[in-house]
């Protein structure tokens, strides 16, 4: 399976290349594929990824020393951290073109690099966190496709110029280094759950912000129903 996840890595890298071109993608209001891709991500997580940390949740415990009390929603603490690590950038982000100017360089950095740690994650897990099936890479695909069209659109309307070429790139080469650590390393299961955690929250809060009204004229019906297909093709397979 090491080669289909080969070819699925280098669809998720050609995402970062080629959305530019699709110049439709960025104009208001939003295109329907985009509320429908941002549908899809919320019931990835929720549906998906959620129900996986109980699967990691009392190694984590153990290995970092949780106090009890904390036992049951460690992980979701993390995916709570992940979400408010987002959200404050992205405050950073508009207030920066709110005053008429580009992010600042320092922002426009520290916004990439948390999505390098995001994307290394994706890469990562597509070899180390899906089950090396076809069935479960295709879906898995599908929906991350989408999440990183919908992420490349939002960053490239934040930063505009200064995203391409150096951010586009920085972060399709994160996509691809994430993926190449999970060919030679396995990482141990509470690292792996922290970091899965963190990229959960963050997910969240990248795909609701894109969808408020305020942010992107968001599309409800499209939203919604990305949501409700989503959601039923990962519980029925």
């Amino acid at each position: 399976m090491i080669i289909l996840s080969f070819f699925l890595i280098v669809l998720f890298v050609g995402v970062h290349f080629f959305v530019k071109y699709f110049t439709s993608l960025m104009e208001q209001p939003r295109k329907p594929l985009l509320s429908i891709s941002s549908g899809a991500s919320i019931a990835y997580v929720t549906v998906h990824l959620f129900p996986e940390f109980q699967k990691f949740q009392k190694e984590f415990n153990l290995s970092w020393d949780i106090p009890e009390r904390f036992h049951d929603y460690s992980l979701y603490l993390i995916a709570t951290i992940g979400f408010l690590a987002f959200y404050s950038i992205n405050h950073f982000v508009k207030r920066g073109n709110q005053n008429g100017e580009n992010p600042s360089f320092l922002i426009f950095s520290i916004h990439i690099g948390a999505f390098v740690i995001y994307n290394s994650f994706i890469g990562y897990y597509l070899i180390k966190g899906v089950k090396q099936e076809p069935k479960h890479l295709v879906i898995f695909s599908a929906a991350f496709l989408l999440h990183l069209m919908v992420n490349d659109v939002g960053l490239r309307l934040d930063h505009k110029k200064r995203y391409d070429p150096e951010g586009s790139t920085v972060l399709a080469l994160s996509l691809v280094g994430g993926w190449l650590l999970g060919c030679f390393v396995t990482l141990p299961t509470p690292v792996f759950a922290l970091w899965f955690s963190w990229l959960a929250g963050g997910i969240l809060l990248n795909t609701i912000k894109e969808e408020l009204p305020s942010e992107r004229k968001s599309r409800l019906l499209p939203f919604v129903l990305g949501i409700v297909l989503a959601s039923a093709l990962f519980v029925l397979l």
